[in-house]
């Protein structure tokens, strides 16, 4: 298990097998180099990836901000399609914080038959917006979920 401290403010554990994703390796993934870090799984086709973004006044509210997420995904991604919504605790200082945009969804990869599951949580800490996803093949999903789980638990704010 790695332990990182991403934007000086969120911290996860990931699992082993995981290498970190360099500029190029984010860029290519998810277009426009932005603030992000990500982590590659290669052998289970796993990718865990955490971006931050500041929140102002006109985007203040976390479920605001995954509706425009989520609209950007559905025009850019090839047959999105929204599997669920779903919630869970992260822990802020020894107490328990609830969030509540977490999305799942499936969308067919450019020029091929792929299939990807995503899941996807947003939630706000202080100034910024947090979105992490974490992108499997779909013939995957099921196998490698619970490392997902893992990981939303091992979330701390601060």
């Amino acid at each position: 298990m790695y332990n990182v401290k991403i934007n000086n403010e969120i911290g996860l554990t990931y699992p082993d097998g995981f290498q970190e994703m360099g500029e190029e390796a984010l860029a290519r993934y998810f277009g426009k180099p932005a603030d992000r870090w990500g982590a590659y799984d290669e052998k289970q086709h796993i990718i865990l990836s955490v971006s931050w973004a500041k929140a102002g006044f006109m985007k203040s509210d976390p479920e605001m901000y995954l509706y425009d997420v989520e609209a950007r995904l559905r025009k850019t991604l090839v047959n999105y399609q929204k599997i669920q919504s779903y919630s869970f605790d992260v822990t802020k200082r020894k107490k328990k914080y609830k969030i509540k945009n977490a999305i799942r969804f499936e969308h067919r990869v450019k020029d091929s038959a792929r299939v990807h599951i995503v899941d996807l949580v947003v939630f706000k800490y202080k100034n910024n917006f947090y979105s992490v996803y974490y992108i499997t093949r779909k013939i995957n999903a099921a196998e490698s979920r619970p490392a997902f789980q893992q990981i939303l638990e091992s979330i701390t704010l601060g």
